[in-house]
């Protein structure tokens, strides 16, 4: 009896330890906020966001490792110590790793904090102009969206991947833009949820319109393959490849292996089969002329197109999503991505254009995420494959001393 009584004091106190942890990292958002213009980093200028986040800016403007890493944001959080919850052991040894090398983590460098360490999640809706909209919460969320999404805890069977240790089944905890900090059950969350509604209507600030509801840092549920086995043309007869060429696909090697993959998979296409090839940055670029069967020689004819290409710019794949639809009219969309869309509108007004377009659900979208880790991705790719009748798949890439 006595020990239970300790166990659950224990308990009790880690939350509240918790709890303190979110609001410090309220205040230092709210800190960083206050010093420019009421923007929280993922809303700052470009022209601040090429200062702080230095030449890789445009691919980490929405990644919370990068957040944490700004130069401001440390000197506010003081101790990486704060990233970690007491309910979170399992991270508890790559927060050790984080604090030792502490001042060596320079985003400007491109060298951000590992997400492993962190057990918080930032809302890419909260806004300092909305006080009541959640601005982050822990990380044991079943999806990566506070409107569909519930606490899932470590006394379920089978266990999910993102629940804590010291968090059951329908606890959590969430901080508000307006640096509160508060224990939450399930029916905070979901469409009508008590943190969502408020968060969803809420009003001014920086956003226009209702406060996304996507977490930032959140893996989502998605099918785990190499990059060399995800392109598979079996079903559908009218295949679009929409792959990302930001600057940061320079890293491992990702736009190189993503090239070879959709080559590769050309390769497997029968001739009455279509095929059609995108690559965006700032902007999107199509292949020449209309698409093509998926004969040998027009396979040779557009690899050294494809193996032209060179990572370099942002993470817009608007232009390519629409001219897919309004020309190509394929039955079966690839979009490959390995960071977060920065679009105008950023992976909401992506979500929300494959909504328009493919009202009809006549389109089969697979998403697919390409980076060390899924926290690195944006959340939204689930979402997308989901309402399109699609896969999200999830390649890791590894740096090329590492591979075998």
């Amino acid at each position: 009896m006595i020990l239970a009584t300790i166990a659950k004091s224990k308990v009790k106190g880690n939350r509240l330890v918790c709890l303190s942890n979110l609001s410090q990292i309220s205040k230092a958002l709210i800190m960083y906020g206050h010093d420019h213009e009421g923007r929280l980093p993922w809303q700052i200028l470009e022209s601040d966001q090429k200062v702080e986040l230095g030449s890789g800016w445009h691919d980490f403007t929405m990644d919370p490792a990068a957040i944490f890493t700004l130069a401001p944001m440390k000197n506010e959080l003081d101790s990486p110590k704060v990233l970690l919850s007491p309910l979170d052991p399992e991270r508890q040894a790559a927060n050790e790793i984080i604090c030792e090398n502490w001042k060596d983590y320079d985003i400007t460098k491109q060298n951000p904090i590992p997400m492993e360490g962190v057990s918080y999640l930032i809302a890419e809706g909260g806004d300092l102009g909305r006080p009541e909209t959640v601005l982050g919460t822990t990380r044991n969320l079943s999806v990566c969206d506070l409107s569909r999404a519930r606490w899932v805890g470590a006394n379920e069977k089978p266990l999910p991947k993102d629940s804590m240790a010291g968090l059951m089944k329908g606890e959590g905890n969430a901080v508000f833009a307006d640096g509160s900090a508060h224990q939450s059950t399930d029916m905070d969350l979901g469409e009508y949820g008590n943190f969502t509604r408020q968060h969803i209507l809420s009003s001014g600030g920086k956003i226009t319109g209702s406060a996304s509801t996507v977490m930032l840092g959140c893996c989502g549920g998605f099918e785990d393959v190499d990059i060399t086995e995800i392109f598979d043309p079996k079903d559908g007869d009218n295949h679009v490849f929409i792959i990302d060429k930001s600057g940061s696909m320079y890293e491992d090697d990702r736009l190189t292996l993503a090239k070879k993959a959709v080559i590769d998979s050309l390769q497997l296409f029968t001739p009455r089969k279509k095929f059609y090839v995108y690559f965006f940055s700032h902007s999107s670029e199509g292949m020449p002329g209309d698409s093509l069967l998926g004969l040998q020689h027009n396979i040779d004819s557009i690899s050294p197109w494809i193996n032209d290409k060179r990572p370099g710019g942002m993470t817009n794949p608007l232009g390519a999503i629409n001219d897919a639809f309004a020309r190509i009219r394929p039955d079966t969309i690839w979009i490959l991505t390995d960071g977060r869309f920065n679009c105008p509108g950023g992976g909401k007004a992506v979500r929300q254009l494959f909504s328009d377009l493919n009202h009809d659900k006549q389109v089969i979208v697979n998403t697919v995420g390409f980076n060390r880790t899924p926290d690195r991705v944006d959340a939204v790719l689930e979402d997308i494959a989901r309402e399109n009748g699609g896969t999200y798949y999830f390649s890791r890439s590894t740096p090329s001393n590492q591979r075998p």
